[in-house]
């Protein structure tokens, strides 16, 4: 694996447990098992359960992680969440969560979604799939990211979507990312 790239965890409250004491073993065992700089806590069925959040953060403060959270806005700046991570609709979250002094992540499929997310001021743009993902539509290939990373050096992209080996690392590895994300990748 190129030197440098940044691993960014992502959370799937359908994969993990929902009390408190089995998700914080839970999790400490991923983050023992692998290297995380960045961490967001996805619920999508935005039932964000408090003592879950709180869990999360403390967990990731203590192994020096960045922790974002998907989609809510209000809840990353009541829990004190270091960034936030914008779907593609979110494209007007990026500035007030800028201005608030968060990193924001932002959900990107195209060079589109790459370009506007990068003028509002977004510190990276996820890309996504870059292979098979369950339900994510036809994946754009190792190839489509590398000419998209190319065409956009100057913008911080992680590559995302069916991340779940080790070898689907190295066959990113030679491209000049900012960084991978995963969900299941760092459940095995």
């Amino acid at each position: 694996m190129r030197k440098g790239i940044k691993s960014y965890l992502i959370t799937d409250c359908n994969l993990y447990p929902k009390d408190k004491k089995e998700f914080c073993s839970f999790y400490h065992s991923i983050l023992d098992s692998h290297k995380v700089d960045f961490a967001c806590f996805r619920d999508k069925s935005n039932v964000y359960n408090p003592h879950l959040l709180e869990s999360f953060l403390e967990l990731n403060l203590r192994y020096k992680i960045k922790s974002f959270i998907n989609s809510n806005y209000k809840l990353a700046l009541e829990f004190g969440f270091d960034g936030l991570h914008c779907n593609s609709y979110q494209i007007n979250l990026i500035k007030p969560a800028k201005d608030k002094k968060l990193m924001v992540f932002f959900s990107g499929h195209n060079e589109r979604d790459i370009m506007d997310s990068s003028l509002q001021g977004a510190d990276a743009v996820t890309i996504s799939p870059i292979f098979h993902s369950p339900n994510k539509g036809e994946p754009l290939g190792v190839r489509a990211l590398e000419e998209l990373t190319i065409s956009n050096a100057s913008i911080n992209i992680i590559a995302l979507g069916g991340i779940t080996s080790i070898e689907q690392i190295k066959k990113i590895s030679h491209i000049p990312l900012f960084g991978f994300a995963s969900i299941r990748y760092f459940l095995s």
